[in-house]
């Protein structure tokens, strides 16, 4: 009986080693990235910014992110979504001009173009006056993004930040509703009030998705119509983490789906390591019995 306790004893403190050293191993994961937050306020060191100045794509980290424009031009009631122009500043970042625009010299032109008005109308600014405009961001993997900056405020800058979190790649987001979004893949990462002042606009969460809708404070997904109305601003860049940055098992990034998660293979080597220690000392016991 008094080999078989101290059998066992032995036996339990080599997994227990084992998952201890899984434990640190998880504990000191790291990113491959430097500290890269500048543009975008986000807190975490292990981070990256997306910047977008005179260009409506920027690749960071391995993973390119793309800017495409979209506002609710469609149908009398102006309630379905339609492809929008994206202006560009240099300093200032990236607006929304609508398909419909009436009124101002540069209505016309091509995908993009230079906003020359720098923003003084809605035409030309992410905005929610009579129309809400939004930016989709498509990246080339998932990243969890946590926060905008704005180069340029008029009035005030309260946004709406939608992600795709359902299978596969989203519809396109032509002739849909904003509304209908969230049956159809999208959730909702919340109603920020964002203030009168540019700089970093943080929307803490998370979710990881390759399909982000950042636009003006949209009342069709329970923004609050008493502050919507008078947004105004533009986006000059992004900052969040990729997968790389997350710790191994975090829901959305691994491969085996749910939030499980598929482990590192040095977590498995280490366990396998335990679980040979155990199978060695089981051999032990059946050839030398205890008397």
């Amino acid at each position: 009986m008094t080999r078989k306790f101290w059998q066992a004893i032995r036996a339990a403190g080599v997994l227990t080693i084992g998952l201890g050293v899984v434990n640190v191993a998880q504990a000191t994961y790291s990113s491959s990235h430097g500290s890269n937050c500048g543009g975008g306020g986000t807190n975490n060191p292990n981070c990256d910014t997306w910047t977008f100045n005179n260009q409506t794509s920027n690749t960071q980290g391995g993973i390119t992110a793309t800017a495409s424009g979209w506002s609710n031009t469609v149908g009398s009631a102006n309630i379905l979504l339609d492809s929008a122009y994206i202006t560009l500043n240099g300093s200032s970042g990236l607006g929304v001009r609508n398909n419909d625009c009436t009124g101002y010299s540069n209505c016309t032109g091509g995908t993009t173009g230079r906003d020359t008005n720098e923003g003084v109308s809605p035409e030309h600014s992410i905005d929610n006056n009579g129309r809400v405009d939004s930016i989709l961001f498509s990246f080339t993997d998932k990243v969890n993004l946590t926060s905008f900056s704005a180069g340029w405020v008029s009035t005030d800058s309260d946004f709406t930040v939608l992600a795709y979190t359902g299978a596969g790649n989203p519809a396109s987001l032509a002739n849909q509703s904003y509304a209908g979004l969230l049956s159809n893949g999208w959730s909702l990462i919340g109603n920020f009030l964002g203030g009168t002042s540019t700089g970093a606009h943080d929307f803490a969460n998370n979710t990881y998705s390759s399909y982000w809708l950042i636009g003006a404070l949209n009342t069709f997904v329970g923004g609050d119509p008493a502050k919507a109305g008078n947004d105004y601003f533009k986006l000059i860049s992004l900052a969040g983490c990729t997968c790389d940055n997350a710790p191994p098992g975090t829901p959305g990034c691994s491969t085996g789906g749910g939030g499980g998660g598929v482990p590192e293979p040095g977590t498995l080597l280490l366990m396998g390591a335990g679980l040979l220690g155990l199978t060695r000392f089981r051999t032990r016991r059946v050839l030398h019995p205890a008397v």
